[in-house]
């Protein structure tokens, strides 16, 4: 029996800047799908399509549920096996250790890729570069500044499922 075939990931994948000031977490799950392989929804406005305007996303509000349940929703449909949470800066760290996130500041109104964590800082894929004064990376301080964060997180299944025990 088969599983399903394992993401590749691809972390130095290019973000592209956002055109419009409601679409960070379009960019964000267009980046993502980008660096997993993903075939679908892979620009700003097709990914905001697929996130599905105007009730997940609109040029009022952005992202209609700042949990991000519905980037996992989608990631989901897609192959990923992705979740949501809402980490502590530890927590987050750790995930972002081994893969890739999407991160949402609360307080920061803003969805980035998380690319990778390294030497207490995380590295970011951000459709808006500068906005309130976080370019490619996230420290400790922006996180307690600018959150609660939420988080989507999709774990790299290398050799999943488990090859079957034989015998007791």
């Amino acid at each position: 029996m088969n599983g399903p075939a394992p993401l590749e990931y691809n972390a130095d994948e290019p973000q592209y800047p956002q055109q419009f000031d409601w679409t960070c977490s379009a960019c964000s799950l267009a980046w993502l799908n980008r660096a997993l392989g993903i075939q679908h929804a892979t620009d700003e406005l097709s990914a905001a399509e697929y996130i599905g305007t105007p009730e997940n996303i609109n040029a009022q509000y952005g992202l209609m549920d700042g949990s991000g349940r519905v980037l996992v929703d989608r990631l989901r449909e897609q192959g990923a096996p992705a979740f949501n949470l809402w980490p502590t800066w530890d927590q987050a760290y750790q995930l972002a250790l081994s893969w890739p996130l999407l991160i949402g500041g609360v307080t920061w109104n803003h969805w980035v890729g998380v690319r990778s964590a390294e030497a207490g800082l995380m590295e970011l894929a951000n459709s808006a570069e500068g906005w309130m004064n976080v370019w490619s990376t996230l420290t400790y301080n922006d996180w307690s500044t600018l959150g609660p964060f939420a988080c989507v997180a999709v774990p790299l299944l290398r050799n999943f499922p488990p090859p079957q025990q034989t015998g007791a």
